[in-house]
C-alpha cells in the first residue's frame, strides 16, 4: 500500500505558508532519551529499528505477541525473520500517528516511500552506510534546526547540543534497600557513576546508610548540586498522586530500612518524603522538576494513575520550584492547562503528544491559547531512544499541527501571521531555553 504524500496533504495555503516559516525557526528539542552517538553508531542497525519503540505498543495492541515485537530491536535476529514478524501488522498501524516519523525517515534518509518485502535488505544497507560518526549532528542540527536537546538517557553524557536530565531514583533511591544504597555509592564515587545507565549495577550492598535521615538528605542534596555543576538541568519523576509524609513517619521508616525490616509502606513513605525534599532542593538550585503525565509509553499500564492534575499539589507545595508537565497531560490537555493557569510555576510540555495524536496536540495548543500565557508552553520533544532519524518526521508532524492551529486563529482574526510566527518561536525555542536556562 502506498503512503500518502509526506507534506501538506490536508493543509490550506496559509497553513502551508506558516509551516514553511516554522521550518526556518531554531528548535529546542525538549525531550529525548537518545543514547550517546558512539553507542548508536556501534550498533549493527537495520531498517526495522526505525519501526520499533513506540510502534511496538501499536503492534502488541494489534495482536503481535510482546516477545515478537521485542525481536524487532534485537541485533541478532535475521532480517528475513524480522520482516516475517512485522509484515502481518505493519498495514494495521501505518495510519497511526506514531507511524509517520519512520515513514518520513525512509523518504528523507533512505530514499523510498514504504517498507516492503522487496526493499528491507536494500534499505538496511543504506541505513548502515548512514550510521556513521556525525549522525546526530546531521539528523538534529542540520536536518531539523535543533540547537539544544534536553536528554534523559539515564547518564550525564552531554555535548554542546545535549543537556542531561536524570531520573529521580539517582537521588532519592528506592524502591528497595539496594536502591537507597546506590545513592550513597554514587555520592561516594560520582565520576564512576556519571555514564552508568543502570544505577543499580555494581552497587556495593555492604555500604552503610547514614545513621540519620538528615544525613541521607544532606548526601542527596550534595549529589544534586554536584550534578548541577556538571551540567544537569533537571530531575524527572512520574506524576503519581502527591502524598505528603510527615517527618516523624519518614524517620521511623528510615530506621526500619537501616535495620533491614522496612516493609512496602515504609519504602513508599520514605520515597515520598525524600521526593519532596528533592523538589525543594531543585528550587534552591535552579533545577527543573520534570513530571511525566498523561499516558504511558507501553501496554498494560493504567494512565489514570498519572493524570496531569496530580501536578497541582506538587507545584503548590513547592512554589519556588519550576515544574515541567510532560506530554501535555494527554489525553487531558484541558486539565493540564488548568493546572498551569492555577499556578505560576508550571510549564506545559507537548513533547511526544504529537506522536500520540496530532489532533490532540492541536487541541491542546488551541485550548491553551485561550487561557495559558504564551510563555508557559513548550512545543516539541521527539522522545526517542535509538532511532534518531525519526526526530525529523516527529518535528515535521508537530510543526504542521502547530501551523494549522495558528492558521485557524489568523483566519479568525485573533492575531496576524507575524504574531503567529512569534508564538511559534516562543513555543519551539524561547520558552524551553528560558525555563532550563540554556
Amino acid at each position: 500500500m502506498a503512503r500518502r504524500a509526506a507534506k501538506y496533504s490536508t493543509m490550506d495555503e496559509l497553513a502551508v505558508a506558516l509551516s514553511d516559516q516554522l521550518g526556518a525557526l531554531p528548535v529546542v528539542d525538549a525531550h529525548e532519551h537518545l543514547h550517546a552517538e558512539a553507542k548508536r553508531v556501534a550498533r549493527r542497525v537495520d531498517v526495522f529499528l526505525l519501526f520499533y519503540q513506540y510502534l511496538a505498543a501499536q503492534y502488541i495492541c494489534a495482536g503481535m505477541p510482546p516477545e515478537r515485537a521485542q525481536a524487532l530491536e534485537r541485533e541478532d535476529v535475521p532480517l528475513d525473520e524480522k520482516w516475517s514478524i512485522l509484515a502481518p501488522y505493519l498495514d494495521l498501524v501505518r495510519d497511526n500517528a506514531v507511524a509517520r516519523p519512520p515513514f518520513e525517515a525512509l523518504r528523507h534518509y533512505l530514499g523510498e516511500d514504504d517498507l516492503t518485502a522487496d526493499n528491507f535488505e536494500r534499505l538496511t544497507e543504506r541505513m548502515r552506510a548512514h550510521n556513521q560518526p556525525g549522525l546526530f549532528e546531521r539528523c538534529l542540527r542540520e536536518d531539523c534546526g535543533i540547537v539544544a536537546v534536553l536528554n534523559q538517557n539515564r547518564t550525564m553524557w552531554q555535548t554542546d547540543l545535549f543537556h542531561p536530565i536524570l531520573f529521580e531514583s539517582r537521588f532519592i533511591g528506592g524502591p528497595d534497600r539496594v536502591g537507597f544504597q546506590t545513592v550513597m555509592d554514587e555520592a561516594a564515587d560520582p565520576d564512576r557513576w556519571a555514564l552508568c545507565e543502570d544505577a543499580r549495577e555494581g552497587v556495593d550492598e555492604a555500604l552503610l546508610l547514614p545513621a540519620t535521615l538528615g544525613g541521607f538528605v544532606e548526601t542527596m542534596e550534595a549529589l544534586l548540586e554536584r550534578r548541577r555543576q556538571e551540567g544537569m538541568i533537571g530531575v524527572k519523576s512520574i506524576g503519581f498522586a502527591h502524598v505528603p509524609v510527615e517527618q516523624t513517619q519518614a524517620l521511623a521508616a528510615y530506621q526500619h530500612l537501616r535495620a533491614g525490616h522496612a516493609d512496602g509502606d515504609d519504602l513508599a513513605a520514605l520515597a515520598a518524603y525524600l521526593r519532596d525534599r528533592m523538589w525543594e532542593a531543585c528550587g534552591r538550585l535552579g533545577l527543573v522538576a520534570v513530571i511525566h503525565t498523561g499516558v504511558w509509553a507501553g501496554n498494560y499500564a493504567d494512565p489514570t494513575t498519572i493524570r496531569p492534575t496530580n501536578v497541582l499539589p506538587m507545584a503548590l507545595a513547592h512554589r519556588n520550584t519550576r515544574f515541567d508537565l510532560f506530554h501535555a497531560g494527554t489525553p487531558s490537555p484541558a486539565d493540564a492547562g488548568m493546572v498551569a493557569r492555577a499556578t505560576h510555576n508550571v510549564w506545559l510540555n507537548l513533547c511526544w503528544s504529537h506522536l500520540i495524536s496530532p489532533l490532540l496536540y492541536g487541541q491542546a495548543l488551541d485550548l491553551w491559547l485561550d487561557f495559558v500565557p504564551a510563555s508557559r508552553v513548550i512545543g516539541f520533544g521527539g522522545d526517542y531512544w535509538w532511532n534518531v532519524e525519526n526526530v525529523y518526521g516527529a518535528l515535521l508532524q508537530a510543526r504542521e499541527a502547530m501551523a494549522q492551529v495558528l492558521a485557524r486563529r489568523v483566519r479568525a482574526g485573533s492575531f496576524t501571521e507575524a504574531r503567529a510566527v512569534q508564538l511559534a518561536q516562543r513555543w519551539l525555542h524561547d520558552n524551553p531555553r528560558d525555563l532550563y536556562s540554556l
